[in-house]
């Protein structure tokens, strides 16, 4: 993608994300938090698949997928009508919230993916292990360390996994 398209691109996103999420409005997802997890798994290897299945899934070339040729339609409409073109126009056209979260969603199958040919599953956390979630900082070492605790566990995995239908 050219450098003037990328531009184009990052504006109407900007704009349209800055109509669809108003200040201060969060985002909350019903039920309790997910993580994956593989019986016995060591917390090196934990970290490691972790990281390449996270790093595989950020490389994938969406070139050509539903929300990849949508975000290219939103880019010539905008240089077709210039950058201060019909903004609300090209939102009807190509939604670029919907889009990032299709692109999102293909990304996040991809990591799936690869969890699960590593061998691990999901589950769920219960209420006292999502309590105690939140009360650790994100990206911190004792929260990683407190995920996998619960990850490595078997009995966790017995009891909390997650059955996809």
């Amino acid at each position: 993608m050219s450098r003037r398209r990328a531009v184009a691109t990052l504006a109407i996103a900007a704009s349209l994300l800055s109509l669809a999420a108003p200040a201060g409005a969060e985002r909350v997802s019903a039920g309790h938090q997910k993580s994956w997890g593989k019986g016995g798994v060591s917390l090196e290897q934990y970290w490691v698949d972790s990281a390449e299945c996270a790093h595989a899934a950020a490389e994938m070339d969406l070139d050509g997928t539903s929300p990849a040729k949508a975000l290219q339609l939103a880019t010539r409409m905008s240089e077709q009508w210039g950058y201060g073109g019909d903004i609300l126009q090209i939102a009807r056209v190509a939604p670029l919230d919907v889009q990032f979260n299709r692109a999102a969603t293909i990304m996040e199958d991809a990591l799936e993916s690869c969890l699960v040919e590593r061998g691990y599953v999901k589950f769920e956390l219960t209420d006292d292990q999502d309590a105690m979630l939140s009360m650790l900082e994100y990206g911190s070492t004792e929260r990683r360390a407190y995920l996998h605790s619960l990850a490595s566990d078997p009995g966790v995995l017995a009891t909390q996994a997650v059955m996809e239908s």
